[in-house]
């Protein structure tokens, strides 16, 4: 068994402990109370490597880097879609939980890391594991890319997906040949991993350091979920990220693809829901708790959102 080999068998082991589903050629299935859904190994070269995510769960499984599998020097893309809107968080970061949808580059101790996939949320992602030597080889083809991964020994890239490397990736999904499936899929893997280069390449160009906006931009958008999207002050939040109020909302914006006041409004609105479907507080003590000025004013937002009243949408979930 070759290296790669052994590395990938590791990590289909390390994901259907998790999963407690079935092993069968490089496949984990899955239909329990987790969830239901397939985990995909590809082994495209001893230089890289992959893991398909498909699944959507029940309950939520979450860990940190400790239970990871041990590839230690290896390079990471991770490419992922996610529901649109979702305020969920799949993914990995230094100390908080971030939310996948686009693309990440990192070389990150594991140690650091935690990972997070929610419940009831539709999970679709590609996990690329590629050698050091092929990665710096294509690295070096950009002086910039090449000067700003050498300036820093940990990095932690992210990026949105622009159209075409949507469209690959969902076409990486639905590939489904049985004779050319693997090499199909391959060349989608080298096509993303060379957009995704060039998109960083014109990010280091322009001395755009994406990485540190990007540990800015989710920790305010963290601080906005565990808030509930009440109660937020914008100057005290670009205070708490280390930016200020123009350029918070600028790159929220040009990140996100959406102003953060539009976000803080989903948050809320999405807490909304939760708590009228747990039946234990009126919609006055909802409006309250959530910041609304009174109850018609929540009743408002909320049907311009939703498109029915908070009593209509309690109705719904109100048990016969």
């Amino acid at each position: 068994m070759t290296t790669n080999q052994q590395k990938l068998h590791h990590l289909l082991e390390f994901w259907n402990n998790i999963f407690q589903g079935k092993i069968n050629d490089q496949r984990i299935s899955f239909d329990n109370h987790l969830g239901k859904g397939f985990l995909q190994g590809y082994l495209f070269s001893e230089e890289m490597y992959a893991l398909e995510f498909d699944f959507q769960l029940i309950e939520e499984i979450k860990g940190d880097g400790t239970t990871l599998v041990d590839d230690k020097g290896y390079i990471n893309f991770l490419f992922g879609l996610t529901k649109p809107n979702s305020n969920q968080f799949i993914t990995l970061n230094f100390s908080e939980f971030v939310e996948l949808k686009g693309v990440i580059l990192s070389n990150d101790d594991k140690q650091k890391m935690k990972w997070f996939h929610p419940a009831h949320i539709p999970v679709k992602a590609l996990l690329v594991k590629i050698h050091p030597d092929a990665f710096y080889k294509l690295v070096s083809l950009s002086p910039p890319l090449k000067e700003k991964l050498e300036q820093e020994q940990t990095f932690h890239l992210f990026d949105h997906l622009d159209n075409l490397m949507l469209g690959t990736l969902i076409r990486a999904f639905e590939v489904n040949d049985p004779f050319y499936r693997n090499e199909l899929i391959h060349n989608c893997v080298q096509y993303l991993i060379t957009l995704s280069l060039a998109r960083f390449s014109k990010q280091a160009e322009k001395k755009q350091d994406s990485s540190l906006n990007m540990q800015s931009l989710f920790k305010a958008r963290q601080i906005i979920i565990e808030q509930k999207g009440s109660n937020i002050n914008i100057n005290d939040l670009a205070k708490e990220c280390g930016m200020s109020v123009s350029r918070l909302r600028l790159l929220f914006k040009t990140f996100f693809k959406q102003p953060i006041y539009k976000f803080q409004q989903e948050v809320r609105l999405e807490e909304a829901k939760r708590l009228l479907n747990d039946h234990s507080k009126t919609m006055s003590m909802i409006a309250m708790d959530l910041g609304f000025s009174n109850s018609s004013h929540f009743t408002s937002v909320f049907k311009k959102y939703f498109g029915i009243t908070p009593k209509e949408y309690k109705k719904t979930k109100t048990p016969q």
